[in-house]
Formats: C-alpha cells, sequence, structure tokens
C-alpha cells in the first residue's frame, strides 16, 4: 500500500482540481484503489466534471443549501461559519 500527502491551499479558492495529482499517483501505482480523504471538519471532496462551468454551479447550488449568515447555532468564528461544518454532511470527506 502506498500513501501520498497532498497539501492544497484552499485559502483563496473554493474548490481545488487534484485530477493531475490523482492521476500521477495511479500512474506510479499500477492495479489498486484510489481512495481520497480530506481530514477537516469543513472540507468536501466532490467527483464532477471540471472545464465545463461545472465548478461555479457547484459553488452556487452550496452557497444556496449552506447560506453564510447567522441563523446556525455553531457560531464562532466569521458569520456564517456554521455552513462550513455543515459541508462535510453534503460533499463528503472521501471518495
Amino acid at each position: 500500500m502506498r500513501t501520498t500527502v497532498l497539501d492544497v491551499d484552499m485559502s483563496h479558492t473554493h474548490i481545488a482540481d487534484i485530477s493531475d495529482d490523482a492521476a500521477r499517483f495511479v500512474q506510479g501505482s499500477g492495479d489498486g484503489l484510489l481512495s481520497v480523504f480530506a481530514p477537516h471538519a469543513t472540507a468536501g471532496l466532490a467527483l464532477i466534471e471540471t472545464g465545463s462551468g461545472s465548478e461555479p454551479d457547484l459553488v452556487a447550488a452550496l452557497e444556496r443549501l449552506l447560506p453564510r449568515d447567522a441563523r446556525y447555532q455553531h457560531q464562532h468564528g466569521s458569520a456564517g461559519h456554521g455552513a462550513d461544518h455543515l459541508l462535510p454532511a453534503l460533499v463528503a470527506p472521501s471518495r
């Protein structure tokens, strides 16, 4: 079994495409199963078509489902941060 850790800077974006990283890992592994996990309470992994406008559509859909305002019981941090903690219930942290 081989493990690779990716450090993905999400400070300036909502979506990061890790397709190339996954492809490089698979090419060096031969046969097997690729499992990806985001070890954070406010992150998720989505499997979507990229480059066709799906990325902003996903962000817009999540913003409709999880508005960033003061409605949440979980209220530490910035306004709307409770939405971040609900994200993994809708976009799973592993694929």
